[in-house]
């Protein structure tokens, strides 16, 4: 992947080129622009947009993409310590991510790859599910696999079980990966359900549901359902019951015990982040709204959870419009810097800070705002108050 000049539209881009190593396999071909094409056709904001795609110069397949400029969740967990402030907003991101598998499974489509790895969060805390080169559309003509019985995958050698993989094209990753999927069975969106349980157990706990230190000591737990230690881990991990117990169900080795869609997954994480401000909320109630000032509780993520009516008096937007998208959309492009500095200040522990910036209104202009803003690190909330 290449950072590339769009010289026709004057931006930059993301530039997808599949290695030569696999340019000459048909199979390796399609699903490179099966990427493309399921990509592009999935509008949503968890998922990055497709601009073009082709055959460069030289025969090369190519496709286009929005550049997203930030971590990958895997990256984020190796430079993060795992505190409770940290697993709160870890949490919030899962939430989007479900969203987003939401959003495909409404369109009959399965994402099969769900992990750290494959979850961007941009520089101004979007979050992207990347690499749908392993998704299914369901409904469509279905892809015939030679199914692997786990007794098999207990007794026969390394050597025959990577012929046998091989053979067989089941595709994923072992450590994240359902039962019925590795075991090259018939596959769903509850198949993805188990890849979100297995993203979840990973933020909960700090290693996927099957560990090894091989590839196919990994892919013989991932076909058994071997989720015992996974169990433990997360009965010991000290989060949230209600997390451990959906993490769980989220990972049961038969896909009739999970939950029926990525819907109901983010329906409970939304439901459990919300409970965390209802308290907070419950005891400002009555200042919140006859406070003359400019007044909202905000996510260390970047996005308005609440705002008092003089944030639309002022400004012109409506509620919907202020907290669906991340309030650094509505700030001048010079204060941006020094708003997400503000920003992780308070992430990183000192509980208040005082700063000035500009925001934009809906008719274009701009009105200077002085803020003092306080954090709740441990709940991933800003209180802040403006004039």
């Amino acid at each position: 992947v290449y950072e590339a000049h769009d010289r026709a539209f004057d931006r930059e881009v993301a530039l997808k080129v599949l290695l030569r190593s696999y340019q000459r396999r048909d199979e390796s071909r399609e699903r490179f622009f099966q990427e493309a094409r399921t990509t592009a056709r999935l509008q949503h904001p968890g998922i990055v947009s497709v601009y073009d795609m082709g055959l460069s110069d030289d025969g090369q397949p190519y496709f286009a993409m929005k550049l997203v400029r930030g971590r990958t969740l895997s990256e984020l967990l190796k430079t993060e310590n795992q505190s409770q402030m940290q697993r709160s907003r870890l949490l919030d991101l899962f939430s989007r991510v479900c969203q987003t598998v939401a959003y495909a499974h409404a369109r009959k489509t399965v994402h099969l790859d769900i992990k750290p790895s494959n979850v961007m969060v941009g520089s101004y805390g979007e979050v992207y599910l990347m690499d749908w080169g392993l998704s299914r559309q369901l409904g469509m003509t279905p892809v015939h696999l030679t199914p692997i019985s786990p007794a098999a995958v207990d007794s026969i050698s390394d050597e025959e079980l990577s012929t046998l993989l091989s053979n067989s094209k089941i595709i994923g990753t072992p450590a994240y990966m359902a039962p019925e999927q590795a075991r090259g069975q018939s596959i769903g969106v509850r198949s993805d359900v188990f890849g979100l349980g297995a993203l979840l157990c990973e933020l909960l706990t700090g290693a996927p549901p099957y560990e090894g230190d091989n590839f196919r000591r990994i892919y013989r737990r991932a076909a058994r359902g071997a989720l015992r230690e996974a169990f433990q881990r997360l009965d010991s991990c000290n989060a949230d019951p209600a997390m451990t117990s959906l993490a769980k169900r989220c990972l049961a080795r038969n896909a009739e015990d999970r939950p029926t869609d990525a819907g109901t997954i983010a329906g409970e994480i939304t439901a459990f982040v919300e409970s965390s401000m209802e308290r907070a909320e419950r005891d400002l109630c009555r200042f919140f709204e006859i406070s003359r000032d400019l007044f909202c509780i905000a996510s260390l993520d970047g996005y308005f959870k609440r705002v008092n009516s003089n944030f639309s008096r002022v400004l012109g937007y409506g509620h919907g419009e202020l907290v669906s998208l991340p309030f650094i959309e509505f700030i001048h492009p010079d204060d941006i810097e020094q708003t997400v500095a503000a920003v992780e200040t308070l992430a990183s522990g000192n509980p208040v800070c005082e700063f000035r910036h500009r925001y934009r209104d809906s008719q274009g202009r701009y009105w200077c705002f002085e803020w003092t803003a306080k954090s709740i690190p441990e709940d991933n909330i800003i209180f802040a108050v403006a004039r």
